[in-house]
This record gives C-alpha cells, structure tokens and sequence, in this order.
C-alpha cells in the first residue's frame, strides 16, 4: 500500500510541469524594458504588448526598469522564475559588452531563453544643423576628439561609435549618463555635444523637423534618399554595427512555452494594428522566431568578441 503511495506521489510530480504548461498563461505577464519610458525599446514593447494580451488571453504588463546601460532590466528579467510569466527585450550589443569585458552584470547571454527578434535597425551620425559640420572627416579633424553623447559605455550606440571610429583612427569622446535616446539625442540639440549614433528611427522625426541632421546612415544601401551611406563614403565597415531588439526570458524557460511566447510575438508584430504602427512611426520590423534569434546571438558574441581590445578601453 505503501509503494502504490509513493507511486502515485511520484507519478503527480512528473504530472505537475505538464499540467502547468497547459494552464499557462494563467496571470499576467511581465514584459520588462530596461530604459525609461519614451526610448525606442519602451516604445517597441509597448506597441506588441496589446497584440500578445489579445492573442494570448492574458494582461502583458509593461514594467520599466533603468538602470546600469540596462543591466539593471536584463538582470531582473535574467534571475525571474522561469515559468514564461517574466520577459523582457535586450539591447543587443549593449548588453554584450559587460559579459565580453567578464564583468559582474547579473546576466549571461549564453543562457538566456530567446523568443524573437523583433527588429534590426540602423544607424546613423547626426550633428546639428548649424553646426558647420557637413561630413565625417569635418568632426574627425576638429584637432581633439569629438564629443558623442550616449547612456553609458554599454549601451550598443556606445559601442558602435567606439568600435567603428577606432577603424578610421578618429578620436571620440564619449559622454554619458543620458537616461535614454531621446535625452542623448536632446543633449546634441543643446549643444552638449557635437555629434550622435543613433538608430535611423530614433533621429528620423527630429531630423525631419530641422532639429538635427543626418551626415549619412551606416549601411550598404540608402534607405534615406538625401543621406549618404557610409558604404558610398568609403567606410565599409560601419554597415557591420546594427541594433538588435531582441525578446527574451530568464533560463529554463519550458520549450513549449518559449515557442508559445515566440509564436505570440511574432504574431503581434505581423499583425494590422502593431504594422500600422511601425509605418506612422518609421519604426521598422522584421521580426524573426526563437531558432533564429538564438542562432543571431551567437554570431552577434562570436563578432563582438574580436573588438574586446577597444570596448576595454
């Protein structure tokens, strides 16, 4: 009597994780961005949070938590139960810089269970209009480094403006503490700076009311038709560096809720209201499921591993 007990107790224990996967979602879910409110990550987030509530059948909360370049977020999202009730969205390769340099930052991106990728975007170099800076080569020969304002060290702009000035031997200052994009890219319309990398969206609603210019946007081809690319300039390279905003859970994420969450978010980001979205705001998406955005972050590492020398710097 006693061993069909201890039968039935064991056989309710391999039970439990397969009757939870199929009540899930049961409570809302968490969806953590590691930025304050107004960035482009919060904005992302907020605009596929309404399309995952309807297609999952529960609240998908939007919780901000700054801090650290993000690491602060990512951390959170990092040590969550992982039940699929917490995720949240990484700045990818910002968020590769404390782990490549072997700091503690209370996350390793080699563990972390990866639902999509819902956007790749670039970037471009941004002054002010009446600044008297009309190229790349005007801010490179100022006769000291030029000053770029930026979140901190880790945030990915930060590393992108590091790692493609230091190919062309232009020096850089950079100055952070900006609590986000829209603040770095306020901190250049004052005049705290000379110059900004940031995504193409980012800058997109600014430049077209006059308030910064677009030297050129670091791609293969122009996406802009009166901004040159950095390919047509002769820097090559720079089309290299892009922004990745990428979804993600804490380890141990069960499969089958990782490709539910996945299959969610995908769904949103392809449907009519999140598309509408993206083409007012000039917010592109190209959104990619769990498989391929694991296999991204791999390369992502395995190339962001070879700059180490100059993000130590």
């Amino acid at each position: 009597m006693r061993h069909l007990s201890l039968l039935t107790a064991l056989a309710a224990l391999v039970a439990a994780p397969a009757l939870a996967q199929d009540d899930w979602p049961s409570e809302p879910i968490t969806f953590v961005v590691p930025y304050s409110p107004g960035g482009g990550f919060d904005e992302y987030a907020r605009a596929v949070a309404p399309e995952m509530e309807r297609i999952l059948g529960t609240e998908v909360v939007i919780e901000n938590i700054p801090g650290a370049g993000g690491q602060r977020g990512a951390s959170t999202v990092y040590r969550a139960d992982p039940d699929g009730y917490t995720i949240g969205i990484w700045n990818v390769p910002g968020l590769t810089v404390p782990q490549l340099m072997g700091q503690s930052s209370g996350y390793d991106l080699t563990d972390v269970t990866w639902i999509g990728n819902l956007a790749t975007s670039r970037y471009a170099l941004a002054v002010q209009p009446d600044s008297g800076y009309e190229s790349l080569e005007d801010l490179c020969s100022m006769g000291e480094p030029f000053k770029h304002s930026d979140t901190g060290p880790a945030s990915t702009s930060s590393v992108t403006a590091r790692i493609a000035m230091s190919l062309i031997d232009c020096p850089i200052q950079n100055i952070t503490g900006y609590k986000g994009s829209t603040d770095t890219i306020i901190g250049l319309m004052r005049g705290e700076v000379d110059a900004t990398i940031k995504p193409i969206a980012s800058l997109y609603n600014y430049a077209e009311s006059g308030d910064v210019k677009m030297l050129m946007t670091l791609e293969d081809e122009r996406s802009l038709p009166d901004v040159p690319t950095s390919t047509e300039l002769g820097y090559e390279d720079f089309a290299n560096f892009t922004l990745r905003r990428i979804v993600g859970g804490p380890p141990g994420i069960p499969a089958e809720i990782q490709q539910r969450l996945s299959d969610a978010l995908i769904e949103a980001a392809n449907s009519e209201a999140v598309q509408e979205w993206s083409e007012s705001s000039n917010r592109p998406l190209d959104p990619v499921g769990y498989e391929e955005a694991s296999a991204e972050m791999t390369e992502l590492m395995d190339f962001y591993t070879q700059y180490k020398d100059v993000l130590a710097e």
